[in-house]
């Protein structure tokens, strides 16, 4: 139908009686919809829209499978699920499930590439698009003891065309004697002790600001202990979050604490530190908010999360941290 037809319908509507109403309702009402024909993508999007849409066009396009559209008839727009998602406007969403499982493996992008047989530039790009939803799925309101420490990375611009300071070959050490500061970025870790919930945030200076704003979102007063070391960034974590705060520090209170101490962040921190460096082979600071999204995904729950998971999570859909 034109969009002249449309409007003339519409102004239309205003003269129907009572029982006409009733019939164009049961005409209108939605049915019930055919299986989708890749999972995730035929379910009707997350985008708030009037109540009055309905499936348009046919989901098999070109042989391929393809996500459900629908039109608003409200504002005769068309979208589909991936419509205001990381994932809009992405060619080959028939191969979105294919490339999920990869993410969910934690595979190279050389070998995601292989797999699910795309472009190394592909496979990059797609990789960061899955991982951008992600990075704001942290834990809120969380109860039970929240041990936050932090941990450094050193600066890395891989993949710049211009780099603000001499080049670093195979991860040397920078130019001068000592540990600078603006050759390392803070990130912070908090893990619920007991619980899968993890809260990680690149910081751009460690100082009580930077924290507060972290961890304001996790934490409930009143059910949400906080355990951290001495520095100075925490000291004054439960006034600005209203918390109850411990703080440990091993040269003073010694290495036999079983209550009070950050083992189980420290933990993390290792085992975050040992995945980037070794199996990422190290990562742009740039894209850092994205490999802690990834391994915080990865490491959800001891069974594993599926591909389909992986996918919902690309989308905005909050998966962990829940």
């Amino acid at each position: 139908m034109k969009a002249t037809q449309f409007k003339a319908l519409l102004d239309s509507l205003g003269s129907l009686t009572p029982s006409q109403r009733k019939k164009l309702a049961a005409t209108l009402s939605p049915t019930t919809p055919s299986a989708p024909p890749f999972p995730g993508l035929g379910q009707a999007p997350a985008r708030r829209l009037p109540p009055l849409f309905e499936r348009a066009g046919s989901p098999q396009r070109d042989g391929l499978r393809a996500p459900a559209r629908y039109l608003c008839r409200g504002c005769s727009k068309t979208f589909n699920a991936t419509t205001g998602t990381p994932l809009s406007r992405l060619r080959d969403k028939e191969q979105f499930e294919a490339y999920a499982d990869c993410v969910r493996q934690g595979l190279s992008v050389r070998a995601a590439a292989s797999q699910v047989g795309v472009s190394v530039d592909k496979a990059f790009r797609w990789r960061h698009r899955f991982l951008q939803s992600v990075v704001s799925q942290q834990p809120r309101g969380v109860a039970g003891m929240l041990e936050v420490d932090e941990t450094y990375f050193r600066e890395s611009q891989k993949g710049s065309r211009k780099l603000t300071r001499p080049a670093r070959y195979s991860g040397g050490r920078a130019k001068g004697a000592g540990r600078k500061a603006a050759d390392w970025v803070p990130v912070l870790v908090g893990r619920v002790r007991g619980q899968p919930y993890t809260v990680d945030k690149v910081l751009a200076k460690l100082n009580g600001v930077e924290v507060t704003a972290a961890l304001k979102d996790a934490v409930k007063p009143g059910e949400t202990v906080v355990c951290t070391d001495g520095h100075s960034a925490f000291l004054r974590l439960d006034k600005s979050l209203g918390v109850e705060t411990r703080y440990f520090v091993a040269g003073y209170h010694g290495h036999t604490n079983k209550t009070f101490h950050v083992q189980t962040a420290n933990n993390y921190h290792e085992q975050l530190k040992s995945w980037i460096q070794r199996s990422r082979r190290g990562v742009a600071t740039k894209y850092l908010p994205h490999y802690l999204a990834w391994h915080r995904l990865m490491t959800w729950n001891r069974g594993g999360l599926t591909s389909f998971d992986v996918l919902r999570s690309a989308l905005g859909q909050q998966v962990i941290n829940t």
